[in-house]
């Protein structure tokens, strides 16, 4: 029997997942978004757990820009505006490292030069010197049950995760249809796993065992 590379299996199923992500209906997508964003809303206050809760310090989410056919994060990141929530994006920076940018909804865009996506525009921190980070969005192409993750490819976000305390909660953002069983999604040793999904049906929190609880 031939066996296919583990990353050569991965990147198969990267392009499965983009080619289905980009098939769905426009208006299944902004719908997914819209109730997402709720979703996301509805239980931040519960995933923060006491993050910000010292005086005059707002709890921090870290989320990022979606681009299309992603689901749209417009909507989730002025929620959890509107809900007290300070958030912050993300930036490429030399090296495959992340640098984060507070979020505000007049902040100004450009093209990143490192990857395909609109960064904000404003003064930089390392996540290091952020305080009250309680939540970590993740993009992802698919998550399994175990929070196996397959992104785009970049490897940001496994060099981000992998310098961040496990105590603070990173969870996936995708569509209904790219929660994925276990099994499929080929893991590599520099893979992050996450804590949870976040779906337009609800949260799914996962643990090692690829039992969803």
């Amino acid at each position: 029997m031939t066996v296919i590379p583990r990353d050569t299996a991965k990147a198969r199923l990267r392009s499965t997942l983009r080619s289905a992500r980009a098939a769905l209906d426009p208006g299944d997508r902004r719908t997914q978004s819209v109730h997402l964003a709720r979703v996301v809303a509805d239980h931040a206050d519960q995933l923060l757990h006491g993050a910000g809760d010292r005086p005059g310090r707002r709890p921090v989410v870290t989320a990022y820009l979606a681009g299309d056919p992603e689901p749209d994060t417009a909507p989730l990141l002025a929620g959890l505006r509107a809900l007290g929530i300070d958030v912050v994006l993300p930036v490429c920076e030399p090296g495959y490292r992340l640098s984060w940018v507070l979020w505000t909804p007049d902040i100004a865009l450009e093209r990143s030069v490192r990857a395909p996506v609109l960064e904000p525009v404003g003064p930089r921190s390392a996540f290091g010197e952020l305080t009250g980070v309680g939540l970590i969005l993740v993009p992802a192409l698919g998550v399994d049950g175990s929070g196996h993750r397959v992104g785009q490819g970049g490897g940001y976000y496994d060099r981000f995760l992998a310098d961040v305390p496990s105590a603070v909660p990173r969870w996936g953002v995708v569509y209904r249809s790219e929660v994925l069983a276990d099994g499929v999604i080929p893991v590599e040793p520099h893979d992050q796993r996450l804590d949870g999904i976040f779906t337009a049906d609800g949260p799914l929190r996962v643990r090692p065992a690829g039992t969803a609880v």
